[in-house]
């Protein structure tokens, strides 16, 4: 999350200090000479190596707050890099986490914690910018709060940043100033350049007039919040755990509890073991080690199926009936007749339908492999052949057909009862999903 071309000052005064690396960068930006100007193709370029580890201690002593890159705690830097890239392109993983703060601190920070680095330095100077939240350093803790937001500007191209809170209004002027100057930037060798960097420094300074006034402000809002609350109960002080792409976690009272909505992995389950039972069924007389394969596909499919339906139905009926879903124990089946009965759709699930028979012979194959009487049972036979009734009860155009069944049993429940139709149900091959 740090810029490639960053000096080795920060990290020795980090460790030194005991403090995180990300702090000792922030005030190195705000507060200290660490750039260089129109020395290549931006107006800025940070250069670390100007500063004495005296110079930034010095620093790190007497400023104590930030607007910088927002903090993210309690979830581990892997686990959020993972959700954000693959949120960028896909709405298959659930949702992080349950509430914002959560995830974003609004006050007291987690010992687990990190920026969320929209830009490496090299791109963008942070002091250029006002972010939605701030930070402090305060009684050996980190704190963070939200005290403006950034909107659009009518017309425009751009937004800027308002707050309730702060007059930022002065703010405004920089990205007319910021624009003309880099329109063009002139680099070095270029007739004009000496004149052009005095202009970059003179707005630099000026930059550092505007920012001392709302950093000060900035400050005593944070004494003033922090004596306005007694109790963060979003905050942990261990690691957080590894989570799955399907699940998410809340903190309450500072431990962390998760959920997982294991219907979408239930569902590529049972369509991977699908597809692969039939692959296996292509063979006209299969051997008996091959026909132990094709079952064992087929037993997964089903059971898989079967457990995707439970899932999905008891995940929507807890969130969305809490106080009345599954006082009582009920069959898979009438769990989805009720869900339709409490969503006051309940004529629509009709059992004879094609769509809701799918869901009792699923039921029935299920049951009738997890719960085995433990004797003997007759075979069938026809004009052509004899079968078993683990090929009876595992029929191949019923477990060929199960994903696009389930697929259509949720397809129309939600359709019914107004919610939103899974994203996890269509492959997506190119996203890594099926």
């Amino acid at each position: 999350m740090r810029d490639k071309n960053v000096s080795n000052i920060i990290a020795p005064v980090a460790e030194k200090m005991n403090l995180p690396y990300w702090w000792v960068e922030a005030i190195a930006i705000e507060y200290t000479a660490c750039r260089e100007f129109a020395t290549r193709d931006e107006i800025w370029t940070f250069n670390f190596d100007k500063l004495t580890e005296s110079d930034l201690i010095k620093a790190l002593k007497a400023h104590h707050v930030v607007v910088y890159f927002p903090l993210v705690h309690n979830v581990r830097t892997s686990v959020f890099s993972a959700r954000v890239f693959e949120g960028m392109f896909s709405r298959v993983p659930a949702d992080l986490c349950a509430e914002q703060d959560d995830l974003i601190p609004e006050g007291l920070v987690s010992d687990y914690h990190f920026p969320w680095q929209l830009n490496p330095l090299d791109i963008w100077d942070t002091k250029l910018s006002i972010f939605d939240h701030f930070q402090v350093y305060d009684d050996g803790k980190f704190w963070q709060w939200r005290f403006a937001k950034f909107v659009g500007v009518e017309g425009c191209h751009y937004g800027r940043t308002v707050s309730d809170e702060i007059d930022l209004e002065a703010f405004d002027l920089v990205h007319d100033k910021l624009a003309a100057l880099r329109n063009p930037v002139i680099k070095p060798g270029e007739s004009g350049h000496a004149e052009f960097k005095m202009k970059v420094e003179d707005f630099y300074r000026w930059l550092d007039d505007l920012r001392s006034p709302i950093l000060s402000a900035l400050q005593e809002l944070h004494f003033k919040k922090r004596h306005s609350r007694s109790s963060y109960p979003k905050v942990t002080n261990c690691e957080p755990p590894l989570l799955s792409r399907f699940e998410s976690f809340t903190i309450r009272d500072g431990s962390f509890h998760t959920r997982f909505f294991a219907e979408a992995i239930f569902f590529r389950g049972c369509r991977q073991h699908a597809i692969k039972a039939e692959e296996l069924a292509q063979d006209e007389r299969p051997s008996v080690m091959k026909l132990d394969e094709v079952y064992q596909e087929r037993a997964n499919a089903i059971v898989l199926g079967a457990a995707c339906l439970e899932a999905f139905i008891n995940h929507h009926g807890y969130d969305t009936f809490p106080k009345s879903w599954e006082k009582k124990k009920l069959s898979l089946v009438n769990k989805w007749q009720k869900y339709f009965a409490l969503s006051g759709k309940g004529d629509t699930f009709n059992s004879s339908k094609e769509t809701y028979h799918s869901l009792s012979q699923l039921m029935k194959s299920r049951n009738l492999i997890m719960h085995s009487k433990g004797f003997p049972t007759k075979v069938t036979q026809n004009e052509t052949e004899t079968i078993t009734y683990t090929e009876h009860d595992m029929p191949r155009k019923f477990v060929h057909e199960l994903p696009n069944r389930i697929e259509g049993l949720i397809r129309e429940l939600c359709e019914a009862t107004d919610l939103s139709i899974p994203v996890w149900l269509t492959p997506m091959p190119n996203l890594g999903w099926m």
